[in-house]
């Protein structure tokens, strides 16, 4: 009896035992899931820090951008203002050459009637700082209806100087008196075309057409070598430069250079003949 109890407090299952091995299989997942749980974080963290890392790039792509786009509008607004000074520059210190005006002057002369007899001609000025360059220019004066400015431009061209702030006459016409007392209602009329170059190089068109209208003046008792200054007025086509003058400007202007009579020897300079007939 006493082998029998034994057998079978032997066979009798070992609570101990079994939890023990409960316990430790218990303590294996448990030691899982802390390791489990030590991760997640770090997965976690990975996971979150990943879409910083994207914005962090967008921003720094973003202000790349933005800085290359300020530099380059930098660059355009530092030409444009060399751009402008250099023009600024040209205008304030070209040549202007123009004409809106008559010179009356007498010398004393008579003629067979015994009346003086004036001499007549435009006033071309140049209210510019620099002096003319390469200049030409071709004028009429005189009782003509129409002005026929295509005839005049197939004309001599005379080379000649403007100084800055002074003037030159054009083309002169003889007359007493009493024949310009019949004009002075508008009947006497002066037209020019005038080619020069600025002291940069630039060529420029002019095209002038005015008109006399004076009242009474005392032609026999104006003092001798005095000239009188007589306002024109503009004629409704013709007072224009460079592109004012059509489209075709620039190619007229060149036209007229090709033509310059270099070997003459002859330049007008305030209206002052300097070529070699005038020295002898």
């Amino acid at each position: 009896m006493l082998s029998q109890r034994s057998e079978s407090a032997n066979s009798r299952p070992n609570p101990a035992g079994q939890n023990g091995t409960v316990l430790s299989e218990a303590a294996r997942p448990s030691s899982a899931g802390e390791r489990h749980g030590a991760e997640t974080p770090a997965a976690g963290h990975k996971a979150t820090g990943s879409p910083s890392r994207h914005w962090l790039d967008y921003a720094t792509a973003f202000l790349t951008l933005a800085a290359a786009g300020g530099a380059i509008t930098a660059a355009v607004f530092t030409g444009w203002q060399a751009v402008t000074a250099d023009q600024g520059m040209r205008a304030s210190n070209r040549a202007y050459v123009h004409s809106t005006s008559f010179r009356f002057v007498h010398y004393g002369a008579k003629n067979e009637n015994g009346r003086t007899q004036w001499s007549v001609s435009p006033v071309i000025d140049n209210t510019g700082n620099t002096g003319t360059r390469e200049m030409l220019m071709t004028s009429i004066v005189g009782a003509t209806g129409e002005p026929d400015f295509d005839a005049l431009e197939k004309t001599e061209f005379a080379p000649a100087l403007i100084l800055p702030k002074s003037d030159m006459t054009g083309a002169v016409a003889s007359m007493d008196g009493r024949a310009l007392d019949l004009l002075r209602g508008g009947g006497l009329i002066a037209i020019g075309v005038v080619k020069y170059a600025d002291i940069f190089g630039d060529l420029h068109l002019v095209e002038f057409c005015h008109r006399a209208q004076f009242g009474a003046i005392d032609w026999e008792g104006a003092p001798a070598g005095q000239p009188l200054r007589i306002r024109g007025l503009a004629c409704e086509r013709h007072n224009c430069e460079d592109n004012e003058c059509g489209a075709d400007w620039q190619a007229r202007v060149t036209a007229v250079a090709s033509r310059r009579p270099e070997a003459s020897g002859m330049r007008r300079e305030a209206g002052i003949d300097t070529g070699p007939a005038a020295r002898r």
